[in-house]
């Protein structure tokens, strides 16, 4: 900022002198067409598959974390705040935490990161927020910035916060992440690597006290909550990077261009993930809301340290594109160390107990992603040394492409998993103020066969699912980890269609499940999305929709959460579920801009019926949010 203008003032007035025609020449000279690729990195390095960069205005008004990845969910109502997802088979997380789980959407993790090659610097910012700004607050700030430093090297920078005040007392919510990454491809080298900080507080306030008192006449901050002083955070952090040299040849595809093909990859893949998690309480521990203190009223925090070192080796064989009949293979060997501590076992005595074990696994698979005719993918790991030796996970997936009314690019997909898992270290054994437990669990076993069909340009999917679970594991009424020896059959079906006529179009995606023992597993039987809006162009520029969404599910006991542990759990004693969450909308693309207008839950202001979808915790009342989002290609 100092420099740049003396350097500006110390140019002659000649050296800008140029004519006219020359100027246009040199500018049209300069410019550079910008263009995005973008891919995401799986299987320890071993595959990179292309995604796309969403410009697109179709539900960009759905904002938040949890529901873009959920039909609907058990949730506690605040932006930043645990949730639990409806549909059974998708309860799955790359958070190799325990309690953090049911916060994983609002983490960032190396497994979902976007990596970039761009030919222009590409910066995005997203801002959005509802209420006003000193009271009921809700406010997001994301930004991404990526830039190549030549045509092989990209650096991309991420920043995402989000803070919310709570519409209910003592709910406040934080969480941000922040990522500075890099990646590096060129023939025979490529190299993915970066970190990742990821942090996640929250206000627990035990939920309401009175659930009726949700439908009264008091504005929703005097209405009384269980807990006023007990906070939870959540720390992660994650170093990685994975790196493949190439063995190969150069064929000439014409005269001028040479292609590398790759033969062989030799890859490397390093991780170090950081947990911290404490739970924190004032002196009085508002002791009614407990049912044990083991420690003593001076205890007022539970603190947690969890740490995870991988390093994997890979040989990887490629496909050759060029035979009808080639498949790839790959197989590698890792070394997993696990290291932290918990408060300790002796009772009102604080104390720390220490975690240390390591694991030794191998793995491999076989594949074939450029066949016209079939597509497919299998892979298996086995650890043999450590505390999870014996642990065992079987995945396979086949692809039948086909011509579906016009549609080249739809698809039979089936799909199938086989797992014997050991039970988490914290599943186990854990000791804090208010909860130990003390288990031997048993490998929990899971086989899984699903079947869809999709067709991209018809915008349908439908599928099938079909998991039979053995030694399950779940958390009791009192949010303690329990194994049951009763084999558990879980069903589920699912469907997904765009319908539209001219510019009208109307969503549907519907999820039908269900569980062979309700008692253990409580499910929703149907879960729904459904969308209604309406596409228009203003001045041939303005590109509009106005439309109207509503999240729906069946009554059923939905899980109760725990503020200490951070744990769903099972409870008997009330169903929830049956109302609509309606929301409605307007969005508009100007360019590269994108803006929404959204009033939230409006059902709250006719439908006389509590919207709660976790036990004694509430969803907002209908509330206006609005967001921009600016990207710059320059």
């Amino acid at each position: 900022m100092v420099f740049i203008p003396l350097g500006i003032n110390a140019q002659s007035e000649q050296d800008f002198e140029m004519e006219e025609g020359d100027l246009k020449k040199e500018t049209k000279k300069k410019e550079v067409e910008p263009k995005l690729h973008l891919w995401n990195v799986s299987g320890f390095g071993a595959f990179q598959d292309t995604t796309k960069l969403d410009t697109l205005l179709d539900y960009y008004h759905i904002f938040h974390p949890v529901f873009k990845k959920v039909l609907t969910a058990s949730y506690l109502g605040n932006y930043g705040a645990p949730y639990l997802n409806n549909d059974f088979s998708g309860r799955k997380s790359n958070m190799n935490y325990f309690f953090i789980k049911s916060r994983d959407a609002y983490m960032l993790t190396p497994e979902g990161i976007d990596y970039y090659n761009t030919t222009t610097p590409y910066t995005r910012l997203d801002f959005s927020q509802s209420e006003n700004k000193s009271r009921k607050n809700e406010t997001r700030f994301n930004v991404i910035h990526s830039q190549n430093v030549n045509p092989y090297l990209n650096f991309t920078f991420r920043f995402d916060q989000a803070k919310s005040m709570g519409q209910y007392n003592y709910q406040e919510g934080k969480n941000n992440f922040v990522t500075l990454y890099s990646s590096y491809s060129k023939d025979e080298l490529s190299i993915n690597s970066g970190f990742i900080s990821n942090v996640v507080k929250n206000m627990e306030n035990g939920g309401l006290e009175d659930e009726g008192s949700l439908l009264g006449p008091e504005d929703s901050e005097y209405l009384k909550v269980n807990l006023s002083a007990s906070s939870s955070h959540f720390n992660s952090t994650f170093f990685f990077t994975d790196a493949e040299y190439k063995l190969g040849k150069y064929e000439a595809i014409n005269d001028s261009t040479d292609y590398f093909r790759p033969i062989v990859g030799i890859i490397y893949s390093v991780k170090y993930e950081r947990y911290k998690q404490e739970f924190i309480e004032d002196e009085q521990h508002d002791s009614i809301f407990w049912d044990n203190s083991y420690y003593g009223d001076d205890y007022i925090k539970d603190s947690i340290r969890y740490n995870i070192l991988n390093n994997i080796i890979q040989l990887k064989q490629y496909e050759n594109a060029n035979k009808k009949i080639t498949f790839g293979k790959r197989a590698f060997m890792g070394h997993e160390l696990v290291r932290g501590s918990t408060p300790g076992v002796s009772e009102y005595i604080s104390s720390r107990q220490n975690i240390k074990h390591s694991n030794l696994f191998v793995g491999g698979g076989i594949f074939r992603q450029t066949g016209k005719f079939w597509t497919w993918d299998f892979d298996g790991k086995i650890y043999l040394l450590g505390r999870r030796a014996g642990q065992t996970e079987l995945n396979g997936i086949i692809s039948k492409p086909l011509n579906f009314w016009g549609d080249s690019l739809a698809a039979l997909v089936f799909s199938g998993s086989i797992d014997n898992i050991v039970a988490d270290r914290l599943q186990e054994e854990f000791y804090s103020n208010h909860f130990k437990w003390n288990n031997d669990f048993n490998m929990t076993q899971t086989m899984t066969a699903s079947g869809k069909f999709v067709s991209a340009k018809r915008k349908l999917e439908v599928g099938v699912k079909y998991e039979i679970l053995n030694n399950f594991i779940y958390n009791n009424t009192l949010g303690i980890p329990t194994q049951t020896s009763k084999k558990i059959v879980v069903l589920s079906a699912n469907f997904d269609k765009d319908f539209n006529y001219k510019n009208l179009h109307f969503r549907t995606r519907v999820l039908w499940q269900k569980s062979s023992n309700q008692e253990l597993i409580h499910l929703p039987d149907l879960s729904a999305f459904v969308s209604a809006y309406y596409k228009f162009v203003v001045s041939k520029v303005l590109f509009s929709q106005i439309g109207i969404d509503t999240r729906y599910n069946t009554e059923y006991y939905a899980d109760a959460y725990q503020p200490s542990t951070g744990l769903f759990h099972l409870q008997n004693e009330k169903k929830y579920g049956d109302y609509p969450y309606i929301d409605v909308y307007a969005t508009i693309r100007l360019k590269r801009t994108r803006l929404f207008f959204k009033m939230m839950n409006i059902g709250s202001e006719f439908i006389h019926k509590v919207y709660i979808t976790t036990p004694y915790y509430p969803m907002n009342r209908s509330t206006f949010r609005l967001g921009v989002s600016w990207a710059f290609y320059d």
